[in-house]
């Protein structure tokens, strides 16, 4: 099992050496009613499916009620990227993500959807939504 607590370690700007604690465990119950509770289900719970996040979501009322499609757009955050594609679904299994951010990063200013189109010229089939998941890569 991982250490609960860890070391966060830099250099300030006068060059002497910081330290602080961080903690790696959280109890989620701690932060019910809080607006980053939603958040912190969603980290705990990455197996769960979207119905069942909003209807534990629901359950619990108040501040905490999400829609399911805002539980879509922020669930992959908490998904480990080698499975997040589903059953069958292999990442990368034309091979051309690299050349793919590679053509995003030479064009930052334009677009989701101009990048989809750049990238099909490419000859690299992507859509809007691997484009934004990956525009930062």
């Amino acid at each position: 099992m991982e250490k609960p607590t860890g070391t966060l370690r830099w250099e300030s700007d006068s060059g002497k050496e910081m330290t602080r604690e961080v903690n790696f465990i959280i109890d989620i119950r701690d932060y019910k009613g809080r607006a980053g509770f939603p958040w912190l289900v969603m980290a705990a719970n990455p197996h769960l499916s979207v119905s069942a996040l909003w209807w534990w979501l629901w359950s619990e009322g108040g501040k905490n009620q999400r829609g399911e499609s805002w539980i879509k757009r922020r669930r992959w955050l908490f998904q480990d990227p080698k499975t997040a594609n589903g059953p069958g679904g292999q990442p990368n299994a034309d091979g051309k993500d690299g050349r793919a951010v590679k053509i995003m990063r030479e064009n930052p200013t334009m677009s989701a959807r101009g990048l989809v189109r750049l990238l099909k010229e490419n000859g690299i089939r992507r859509g809007k939504d691997w484009v934004l998941k990956h525009k930062c890569d």
